[in-house]
């Protein structure tokens, strides 16, 4: 043969292994059905021509999810689109694009996986969603291919149908038509007077407050395992005979629960409470929070009256998420309308030196009319500029710099006080708007030089006594008889309640000098909240390492702990140290006893000394000298535990650490170990006190107290 002859015969017998082989291919896995064709037919396709063929038919089959599906469904939609396609097969993924009302044509094949605007997805969840005991899924493998499921089965679903797809093909006239279920098995159950549910609706007024509530009340629900449906049904709304912040949870027939606000943040509290009272959920930092256990049993109404009007907390770990304070009823935060709002201050502190247009070193005279209409008149103007302002402070300079002039003298003189002379100007700037602004509060401090209460002079209704504990003992409760240094703050906030209705607290819970180091005050937090309560006070502000953006000590305990006293200032020691252990098992993990062993010698040792907001505690924690070895293999041995045992709570248990640290080198001063400590507390952003950051150059080799 020629050379020309061999390439047609090879060209030949490439064309023939070709078609054979696409003929094999077009028939792989099913009999090749052959029909009568007439001559017009029988012509020999060109090569290639059998793909386009193939491809022109379309997938094998076409998974169809929900334009809104859920991130599981979807999830659950590609799993299972790799599943068939381990098959053999092609597999299309589409959403339900259809509008609802145009007509919808199937596509090739289509495997219907959660919600969908198909009648048969629709038919599907309506059966699960009306039925009393529900079901993870409910699976159709027949003509009509469809995956009705719950998120959190929404996996083993596709995995059921993916097993039993394959059957069907292996098998399909022999298979026919089969629907699989799998019903709930729940953990919890909301159980109200005695009759279970699994299922709850829940409705709300109109106002964005109510609509918030009810939709935090449902997510957490959700959370806890249960199911939207017909069942208990709850209902958010207002009740403005309630006092303002207070709610009232009340059962009632056939799994009625009612919760109702006296304001916006009222009913958003009662939702809440709800979580927490009945189902024991825990809310103690933003991404720290608990869901409770077992069945929620609602057999007896709930209701909370707040004692203290303005609840304000000062620790960047809590109060920087607005959440957070919705969720431990702090409201003296900038939060939106729609959850309720704030209450809001017009200045804060200090402020009669800016009101004033005078010197902020020294106080101005408080005789002087001239500086009373100036005041009057820059109150007004910040009122009519904002109108949301419900407290405006008109309060001394930080100093002690008071007037002397023969006028103030006098009238301090005949009061017994130097806050004679501010509290007469105050009130008068009080009595000036009270009638233009009658919701309005006129606050003024009652703070060193002015923190004794008058002889003469009371407040005015519309009037705010901030009084500030800043000289007291913070080791020994306020009402501890033996305890000489808090004495006079005891007697002054008697005094005060005798002629004030509203009096406000500026409490110290923290050490300024030493934000790092522990400060042993936990034994007091509970009986000083009491103690307001029972005498007067309407407002709290426990000040804390305000301008830290992290805390190296037990900031976080505190500010939580401090959260739930101003909402229930009342509670008992018991209630107090439960809630207590349950936030340190949750925020340090099973090491958390070790944590609380060093919490109670600290407070105990505390307890022995009278202790200042400016003390290091080597002058608190009274070690002798002898014990000091002992107590440092003590204590770095429970921290070593407590990080042992944090699993993914190390990080904060090695923060927390940072505070025992800062206390063992005053104990026992290492310039190695300081370098590493000042080291972490620069790498986490913890300021080192209330006045700035760590001083420079530092002789490591002295204790923190000599930095």
């Amino acid at each position: 043969m020629t050379k020309k002859q061999i390439l047609l015969w090879g060209a030949f017998c490439l064309l023939f292994v070709t078609l054979f082989a696409s003929c094999r291919k077009a028939g792989a896995g099913k009999p090749i059905q052959v029909e009568p064709q007439n001559s017009a037919q029988t012509a020999v396709s060109p090569p290639g021509s059998e793909k386009k063929e193939e491809k022109a038919q379309g997938p094998d089959c076409t998974i169809v999810r929900g334009d809104q599906s859920s991130k599981a469904v979807t999830d659950a939609a590609v799993e299972l689109r790799k599943k068939l396609e381990s098959l053999g097969l092609t597999v299309d993924l589409k959403t339900d694009w259809v509008k609802r009302g145009e007509e919808i044509v199937p596509f090739p094949g289509e495997i219907q996986v959660g919600r969908t605007n198909r009648p048969e997805s629709e038919a599907m969840y309506a059966r699960m969603d009306a039925d009393p005991e529900p079901f993870d899924y409910l699976i159709s493998v027949g003509d009509v291919m469809c995956v009705s499921c719950e998120d959190d089965s929404a996996m083993d679903a596709v995995a059921l149908f993916a097993e039993e797809y394959a059957k069907r093909r292996a098998d399909e006239s022999g298979y026919g038509s089969k629907e699989f279920e799998r019903r709930h098995e729940f953990d919890r159950k909301l159980v109200i007077g005695g009759e279970s549910f699994v299922r709850f609706s829940v409705t709300s007024g109109k106002s964005g407050p109510e609509q918030y509530a009810a939709a935090e009340l449902k997510k957490y629900l959700k959370k806890m395992g249960l199911y939207e449906g017909e069942g208990a049904s709850f209902s958010l709304t207002l009740d403005l005979s309630l006092n303002r912040d207070s709610y009232a949870i009340v059962p009632g027939e056939n799994g009625e629960i009612s919760v109702t606000g006296g304001n916006g943040r009222g009913v958003i509290y009662g939702a809440y409470a709800f979580l927490e009272h009945y189902a024991g959920a825990r809310f103690f930092m933003p991404g720290v929070e608990t869901l409770g256990s077992g069945d929620i049993a609602v057999n007896e109404p709930f209701v909370h009256d707040m004692i203290f009007e303005m609840r304000q907390s000062d620790w960047q770990c809590g109060n920087s998420d607005v959440d957070w304070c919705l969720k431990n009823s702090i409201n003296q935060r900038e939060i939106p309308a729609s959850k309720g709002g704030n209450i809001k201050y017009g200045g804060f502190v200090h402020t009669i030196a800016s009101l004033a247009g005078t010197d902020s070193k020294s106080q101005p005279c408080f005789s002087d009319p001239e500086i009373l209409d100036t005041v009057i008149a820059s109150v007004r103007a910040m009122l009519e500029r904002d109108p949301s302002i419900t407290i405006v402070s008109v309060s001394q300079n930080d100093n002690q710099n008071y007037c002397t002039c023969s006028k103030c003298r006098e009238i301090d003189r005949e009061e017994g006080s130097h806050m004679g002379s501010l509290l007469r100007f105050v009130n008068a700037v009080a009595e000036d708007i009270e009638d233009d602004y009658p919701d309005v509060i006129i606050d003024t401090l009652a703070y060193q030089h002015t923190r004794q209460a008058p002889k003469i002079t009371k407040p005015r209704d519309n009037v705010c006594i901030r009084l500030c504990s800043i000289e007291c003992c913070f080791s020994h409760p306020l009402n501890d008889p033996s305890c000489s240094v808090n004495a006079a703050f005891k007697k002054d906030i008697e005094d005060w309640n005798q002629i004030c209705d509203r009096i406000y607290i500026w409490d110290y819970v923290t050490c300024f000098s030493y934000y790092v180091e522990t400060f042993p005050n936990f034994e007091v937090l509970r009986e000083n909240m009491r103690f307001f309560a029972e005498h007067g006070v309407k407002g709290m502000y426990p000040e804390g390492n305000y301008n830290s953006p992290q805390s190296g000590e037990f900031g976080e305990l505190r500010c939580w702990l401090l959260a739930k006293l101003m909402q229930d200032p009342l509670m008992s020691d018991e209630t107090y140290h439960a809630y207590m252990d349950e936030f340190l098992a949750a925020y340090y993990g099973e090491g958390w006893t070790y944590i609380r062993e060093y919490i109670d010698w600290a407070c105990a040792l505390a307890a022995k000394k009278h202790m200042n907001i400016w003390n290091p505690m080597t002058s608190v924690l009274n070690v002798k000298r002898s014990e000091r070895a002992e107590v440092l293999a003590r204590f770095d041995e429970c921290w070593d535990k407590a990080e042992e045992l944090a699993g993914d709570r190390l990080d904060a248990v090695k923060r927390s650490r940072l505070q025992w640290e800062c206390v063992r080198l005053m104990f026992s001063p290492d310039a190695e170990r300081a370098r590493a400590f000042l080291d972490e507390i620069e790498r986490l952003n913890v300021r080192w006190n209330e006045w700035g950051e760590m001083p420079s150059n530092p002789n490591l080799s002295r204790s923190p107290a000599e930095w």
